[in-house]
C-alpha cells in the first residue's frame, strides 16, 4: 500500500512546499479538494487545486498530483478534460482527475443545479472523460479518470467506467468489502480499478467536529448508517487517525493495507503546518 497526503484550500506556496515534503518523506501523491463553495457570509471560499498542482509539478519530479476530487457537474466536461490534459502533459504523466457529483448542499449553496440522478449524471461524465482521455485530445497522454463513491451503486458504475476510486470514511472492514465488489466489477470489464482512501490525521476534536459535519449531509449520514456508525464517536474510532498518538495511527494502517487498499492518503486536519509536518514526517518512520 501506498500513502499520499489529503489537503484542502492551502495557498499555493504550501502545496509546493507539500510536494517537496511528500519527496522527502516516502509519499506517492498530493491529492487536492476541489473545495469552492459560498460562505454563510456570501463570499467564497476554496483556491484553485488546478493552479496549485501545476506550481507543485514544477517544483518536484516524482510526485503524483491529483484533484481528488473535482465537483464535476459545476464545470463543461471539454474544459475538465483539457485541464487534465494539460497538468499530465506538464507533470511528464503524474496527473490523476478525480470527479464527483460534490453534494446537493454545496450545489444549493453555489446557486448551481443538481443533477436528477446523481449516479446518471456521473455514468455519462465518466464515459465522456475516459473517452475524451484515451482519443478526444490532441496532446499529451491523456490521464487517469477517478470516481468519487460512497454507495455500492457508484462504487460499482466507478469500477465498470473508470480508473479506479476515491474513497472516503471507510473503516477497515467496510474498505475490504469495498474493495472486493470494486475488483469484482472491475474484472467483468476488463479492468482493475485503482483504489483511493482518504483517512483522517487530527486532533480528537477537530475529528469530532468533521464527524459531525459531513453526518449532517445526506448522502454521507447514509454512508455511516451503512457501516453500523450510528454517532461521530463511531464513526471516529471507526474512520479516523488521532494525531496525538502516531504510533497508534501507524499500527492503525496496517488494516487498510490489509483490507487491499492502493492509496491511502492521509488528510490532516485541524493542524498547523509544523504540526501538520511533524504529525507526517513521524508516521512513516
Amino acid at each position: 500500500m501506498e500513502l499520499g497526503i489529503c489537503m484542502r484550500d492551502l495557498p499555493v506556496e504550501q502545496v509546493v512546499r507539500l510536494g517537496e515534503f511528500a519527496e522527502d518523506h516516502g509519499y506517492s501523491s498530493i491529492y487536492l479538494p476541489e473545495t469552492g463553495n459560498r460562505t454563510p457570509e456570501g463570499g467564497l471560499a476554496g483556491r484553485s487545486p488546478w493552479i496549485s498542482l501545476a506550481a507543485m509539478f514544477a517544483a518536484t519530479k516524482t510526485v503524483h498530483g491529483a484533484v481528488g476530487v473535482a465537483a464535476a457537474p459545476f464545470r463543461s466536461l471539454p474544459h475538465l478534460a483539457l485541464s487534465a490534459a494539460t497538468l499530465n502533459e506538464q507533470s511528464n504523466s503524474r496527473f490523476s482527475l478525480g470527479i464527483g457529483v460534490s453534494h446537493r448542499e454545496a450545489a444549493t449553496r453555489l446557486g448551481v443545479p443538481f443533477p436528477t440522478s446523481p449516479l446518471r449524471w456521473m455514468e455519462v461524465a465518466c464515459d465522456e472523460l475516459m473517452g475524451q482521455a484515451r482519443f478526444g485530445v490532441t496532446f499529451g497522454q491523456g490521464f487517469p479518470v477517478l470516481v468519487g463513491a460512497l454507495g455500492p451503486k457508484m462504487v460499482e458504475m466507478g469500477a465498470a467506467r473508470s480508473d479506479g476510486l476515491v474513497l472516503n470514511w471507510l473503516t477497515p472492514q467496510h474498505a475490504q468489502e469495498t474493495v472486493a465488489l470494486a475488483h469484482e466489477i472491475g474484472r467483468a470489464n476488463g479492468r482493475t480499478p485503482y483504489t483511493v482512501l482518504y483517512v483522517r490525521l487530527s486532533p480528537y476534536d477537530a475529528l469530532h467536529t468533521d464527524a459531525v459535519n459531513y453526518d449532517a449531509m445526506a448522502n454521507y449520514h447514509q454512508h455511516f448508517v451503512r457501516q453500523g456508525l450510528v454517532s461521530p464517536e463511531e464513526v471516529v474510532a471507526g474512520t479516523c487517525l488521532q494525531s496525538d498518538d502516531v504510533a497508534q495511527a501507524r499500527e492503525k494502517l496496517t488494516a487498510w493495507d490489509e483490507a487491499g487498499i492502493d492509496l491511502v492518503c492521509v488528510y490532516p486536519h485541524g493542524l498547523n503546518q509544523s504540526e501538520y509536518e511533524s504529525a507526517l514526517a513521524e508516521l512513516t518512520k
